[in-house]
This record gives structure tokens, sequence and C-alpha cells, in this order.
């Protein structure tokens, strides 16, 4: 029998404090945060996992080389104190922050980042038990890593690299405990270990994460003793017990609740530009996905405008391109992809004559059961999809995962279309064209590319943009890039979407930051009735 969420916090807090009551109308700890998302975690081993609700958690327990400030997109130091850079940009030196302790006590030092990146690069890795390694094309750059002292780490790349630092604050970047990894194994991945801000304390699956204040941390201690990470499909009951006081924060919820939420007293909506994109991803190594015809129709048989009215209550931005227009390099003389079902008709016909299939085109639509920061009503969305396409000649049976099987799936290729999205993990165009549409990142390595998307062209000039320094010639490369993938059409950009949290007014310091990390330590709670 599952229990109910509140009846969850209700046995939490009878665990961890004794002397609080837990009934109708009792006020929320004062010194533990519950904070309430829409799915579980997959996984807390960094370089395993791309998935939100992991990183949420993730991110509050390792720490990385350097970080974003705490309002900017700003890289400041973080376990490394200063870095400096060879004229050349291909060697990069770190001094790291003396006398950090990870959480089960040994000490972080060279030694450790340097394992933590021999686990991202090393395929035959003792240390590790899964070859799913979204992040790996970010550092296939880094030709060395070496332990100078104890203090000094010195990074070599094959060529220099424009976002080589930025990777550094990558999640996925987060230095990992040597002898925890030894420990745990395979296991690791349910008992992490880092030097951040909050230690794990268990982890039961579909129910609660709990992580506690590590009091040996090298920085500002956490303002809460404790963080407890529940997952919950239903926005409905989230919001119920968002108005009850029985959580703090919920987010990813549908704009018009978001909207109510924000006349509810005692309730604070936060909201920032999302840097991030919702798209409808096509298998083009599937037939008849694989002519551009066929996936051309379907772009212009979907009417983002009404999309947006009917799933996302006209809370969100039509995208042009993968990049948002947020960031430098989105495309901006990219063609609008217009909404013409005529058009759309002609051009599946033209393809159905010329390839010899007959219409109505079958086709499945995978579509995960969990909101995400870019798709809050997936499955409206996703309705509203197969309704469009029906209508031009397509039949659509939509499949629904889990959110893990749900990408899982569709990173092994066993979907026809799906719906996917994409939140920026450094604020860089590279982040979206190359890690959603460069060839290097298709499927083998448990890559981004779901729609297996491969054109010669469009890898040359994302490689060399990723290596150029100057940021205008990159702007031009990507441009060039991004008008390529409007004409092959592997994906249909659907929108972008503002972040947007509820929380107690009881809760402060809690910023949303830019990059929408979810980033605990300086939140506090001041009390709630």
């Amino acid at each position: 029998m599952e229990f109910s969420i509140a009846s969850r916090i209700c046995l939490l807090v009878g665990v961890l404090l004794p002397l609080l009551g837990c009934g109708g109308g009792s006020s929320l700890p004062t010194d533990t945060l519950i904070y309430s998302r829409g799915g579980d975690a997959n996984g807390l081993d960094p370089i395993h996992t791309d998935i939100g609700e992991s990183v949420k958690v993730i991110v509050n327990i390792f720490d990385t080389l350097v970080e974003y400030d705490e309002t900017t997109l700003d890289l400041v130091p973080c376990l490394a104190t200063e870095w400096e850079v060879s004229e050349d940009g291909r060697e990069w030196t770190f001094k790291l922050r003396p006398d950090v302790k990870f959480h089960d006590g040994t000490p972080m030092n060279a030694e450790a980042v340097v394992y933590t990146f021999e686990r991202i690069l090393d395929a035959d890795h003792p240390d590790v038990h899964n070859n799913i390694i979204p992040y790996y094309s970010n550092y296939t750059q880094i030709e060395s890593i070496e332990a100078v002292d104890d203090l000094t780490v010195r990074f070599k790349l094959k060529e220099s690299q424009a976002t080589f630092l930025a990777n550094m604050a990558l999640f996925s970047s987060g230095i990992v405990s040597p002898t925890a990894v030894k420990k745990y194994g395979a296991e690791f991945t349910r008992h992490p270990v880092g030097a951040g801000p909050f230690k794990f304390v268990h982890w039961k699956p579909e129910q609660e994460i709990l992580l506690e204040r590590f009091d040996d941390y090298w920085g500002e201690p956490a303002r809460v003793s404790r963080v407890v990470f529940l997952p919950t499909k239903e926005s409905s009951i989230r919001v119920t017990q968002l108005a009850r006081s029985e959580i703090h924060i919920a987010d990813n919820l549908p704009p018009a609740e978001m909207d109510s939420l924000e006349h509810t007293p005692g309730i604070v909506v936060q909201s920032t530009p999302g840097i991030n994109v919702g798209y409808l991803t096509m298998q083009t190594r599937k037939a008849p996905l694989d002519q551009a015809k066929v996936r051309q129709a379907i772009c212009h048989a979907i009417d983002r405008d009404r999309l947006i009215e009917v799933a996302y209550s006209g809370k969100a931005q039509k995208a042009k391109t993968m990049v948002p227009p947020t960031l430098w390099g989105h495309g901006a003389d990219v063609p609008e992809r217009t909404y013409d079902p005529e058009l759309s008709k002609k051009l599946l016909q033209e393809a159905a004559e010329e390839n010899g299939f007959k219409l109505p085109v079958k086709l499945q639509l995978f579509v995960m059961d969990q909101p995400r920061p870019y798709m809050q009503q997936p499955r409206q969305t996703a309705i509203f999809i197969k309704d469009a396409l029906e209508k031009v000649g397509f039949e659509i049976e939509i499949i629904t995962n889990d959110i893990g099987q749900h990408f899982q799936r569709m990173t092994r290729g066993e979907h026809q279309l799906g719906l996917s999205g994409w939140s920026a993990d450094i604020a860089d165009p590279h982040n979206f064209l190359h890690t959603l549409l460069h060839s290097d990142n298709i499927n083998e390595i448990g890559g981004n590319n779901l729609s297996q998307y491969k054109n010669a062209e469009v890898d040359k000039l994302l490689a060399a943009a990723e290596l150029e320094l100057d940021q205008e010639k990159r702007i031009a490369l990507y441009e060039q890039a991004q008008q390529l993938i409007y004409e092959d059409a592997p994906v249909l950009p659907l929108v972008h979407v503002p972040v947007r949290i509820a929380q107690r007014d009881s809760v402060k310091g809690y910023k949303l930051h830019p990059s929408s990390r979810v980033r605990l330590k300086t939140a506090r709670i001041e009390g709630d009735q």
C-alpha cells in the first residue's frame, strides 16, 4: 500500500523531530525544507544521468571546480580558488581549496579530481559500472589530467575549447570521493558522496530522498538542517499540499495552476526566463521519417501558437530554433516555420508517391508521464500533436512511459516521434546544438541526439564552433548550422518556457537561478502556519 504524501511527511518528521506534532493546522518544521517535484531521480552518480530530477539532488551533494555566481551566469571559484590558461588555450591549471573534506571524511585533493574525470573519459575504468555517460562528448577534448601536487591539477587539451571552463561547472563534473566509489561500486549511484553543502542520508524510491547539512562544509553552511525531495506526479496534489502548508516548494506546475497560486495567501511564485526548449524529435533512421519531406510535413502540420494556448495557458514562447533567444547565437536569421496544413498534406503526398508508401502514415508518439520544466503538461501536448497530425494524413498512437524509461527508450532509438526537451547545463549554444544534434551524441554512450540525425556539414560546423574562441565567428558558424538543421527538420522546436516555482512565503533566501539549478544551501525557513 502506498502512503499519501502528507502521511509520508508526517512519518518522516516524526522520526526526525519527535517533538513536532503532525496534524491539521500544524506548522512545517523550520529546519527541514520539503521540496516536491513531479518525479523521482533515476540515479545520483553525476556521470550517469541527465534527468532533471536527479540533477536537482546532485548539485546539492557535489561541488565542482567552478560554479555559477549566486545570481548570474558568471563562472566563479568553487573547489578551485583560481586557475590560469596557457596562451594557446590548451593547458588549464587549477589551484584547489585547502582542507576540504568529502562527506565520508576523506580529503578532497588533486588525486580525487583526476579520478573524477578519469571515470568520465576511460571506457575501461574499473570503477565505472554503466556505459551510459550522457555528457561524455563534453570532455573529449581533454588529452590528459595531472595532479601536479596535492592542491594543483593540470588539464591538457587536444585543442583549445571555447566551452572548457563552463564544462567544469557542469553537474557531471561534480567531484566524487574515490573512497566511496570504490566502497559502493555500482551502488554508488544510490549512495552518493561528494563535498557539497548537503550529505546524502537515504533514498526510498518513489517516496523520498533525504539530505542533511554537512557541518564540515568548506563554505557558508546550509541554512536548514535537512532537505527532503518528494516525488509526486499529480500536480493537483502538490498544489493542495502547498496551500495546506504540507510542503515548502513545488516546481513544474501547469501554468494555470501557477497563475492561481500567485493569488493564494501565504504563497510566493518565483519566475525566471527559461534557458530551455521543448521539442518534437523525429527518428531520422526509420522510414518514412528518413525522408525530409515527411519531417517537414509534420512541422507544418502543428499550430504551435495554439499549442501554447492549450497546453501552456499562453505562458510560453514559440521556438524558432533549438537555441533559446535568451542565448547569443540563437539563429536570428533562420526562417520561421509556418503552420500550413495544406502544405503539410502536399509534402506528405509527394513523399508517398516518390517513396512508394501509402497514407495514412502510422507512427508512434512517445510521451513522458511526468511534467518537465519545458513541458508541464506532456499528455495534453501529445494529444494536441496527435490531433494535428491526423488531420493531414498520419495515424498516431501515443505511447506513455515513466520518465526514466521514456528517455532510455528514445536514446536506444525505439521511438518514431517523441516529446523531449532540454534545459541549459551551460549558457552556450553548444549545449543545445552539439548535445542534441551532433552525430557524436547518437546512442552509443547515452547521447542525447534522439533523432539520430547525421549531417556531415552540420557536424563540421558545430565542431568548429566548439573550438573557435572568437564569439562573433562562433555565431556565424552556429547560424550556418541552424539553417541546415531547419532544412533537414530532424526536430520541430516547439516552445521556450519561463521557469516558475511556487513556495510558502516562510521560505527565505532561495532565489531561482538563471540556469534553473536548484541550489538550496541559502534557503532558510522562518516559520509557517
